[in-house]
């Protein structure tokens, strides 16, 4: 007995055979966030950090603005200006008190000995 294999199509009759489906689980990347809330958050904070120089909200703008680079490309523009107003804010924060208590210190002097 011999073995005859089957016959196989014309591929120009336009029949395809039959190709099994590739499984769906793992094989998919994941869909692209639109989120941008933390980049949004780290730019508020950061912008709040100029306005109101608290070196604690340039330390929280710069965490979130970083983790939002990180995880959110939609927001990518919003982190990197959360991130250089949180590095400007912390810097003001850093000028603005010690000028403020230089002053502060400086009028008193001047009220207590008459200059």
């Amino acid at each position: 007995m011999t073995y005859t294999p089957p016959e196989q199509p014309d591929p120009s009759s336009g029949y395809q055979p039959y190709q099994p489906a590739q499984p769906s689980y793992g094989y998919a990347a994941p869909a692209a966030s639109t989120k941008r809330t933390l980049s949004m958050w780290g730019l508020i904070l950061g912008i709040s950090s100029i306005v109101i120089p608290i070196w604690i909200n340039a330390i929280a703008g710069g965490v979130l603005s970083g983790i939002g680079l990180a995880k959110e490309p939609a927001g990518k523009t919003m982190a990197i200006w959360g991130l250089v107003t949180s590095i400007l804010g912390f810097i003001w924060a850093f000028i603005f008190w010690p000028l403020l208590f230089a002053i502060i210190f400086a009028a008193a002097y001047s009220a207590e000995y008459g200059y």
